[in-house]
């Protein structure tokens, strides 16, 4: 019988560790459940930071763009020749716009000077010379630009 009061100590004090075992493998568990939330909530809300960021430059790159290309235009369309002060401002912008826009707003970029300065290089324009160039496909380069940039930034979101 003095046997069998061994065995029942024994499990007593199996139990009492394996006890033990499963409350700290609860709170290791749990510790690193919170640990990997926090770090993958860290992690999207860096993101987003991050998108806003460059969406936020983006939108003021673009929007400097415009409004140097529209001057350069309104330029071209009124008088023969090219505005080389403003053309190298446009210049200036389209180079930082290479460096972070996609190859659809690059490209855009590119095609609006082109068109400006062969408007420019070209005969002087009545009004309605004028008015008529601008109905013609491909005239509204700036908004070409524009719908190009739309498209790159809703991408960003």
């Amino acid at each position: 019988m003095w046997n069998d009061g061994a065995a029942t100590r024994g499990t007593a004090m199996d139990a009492a560790v394996l006890s033990t075992i499963s409350a700290l493998g609860g709170t290791v568990v749990g510790a690193i459940s919170t640990l990997g939330s926090t770090w993958m909530t860290t992690r999207a809300q860096a993101r987003a930071a991050r998108l806003a960021a460059e969406r936020a430059k983006r939108e003021e790159l673009y929007g400097r763009f415009m409004d140097q290309l529209s001057k350069l235009y309104a330029g071209a369309l009124k008088s023969v020749g090219v505005d080389y002060d403003r053309l190298s401002d446009c210049y200036a912008v389209a180079g930082r716009i290479q460096l972070y826009a996609s190859q659809p707003v690059a490209d855009a970029a590119k095609n609006a000077l082109r068109y400006i300065i062969d408007i420019a290089l070209g005969p002087q324009r009545s009004d309605a010379e004028t008015r008529e160039l601008m109905e013609k496909d491909g005239a509204d380069v700036i908004g070409d630009f524009a719908a190009a940039c739309r498209a790159e930034l809703t991408a960003l979101r």
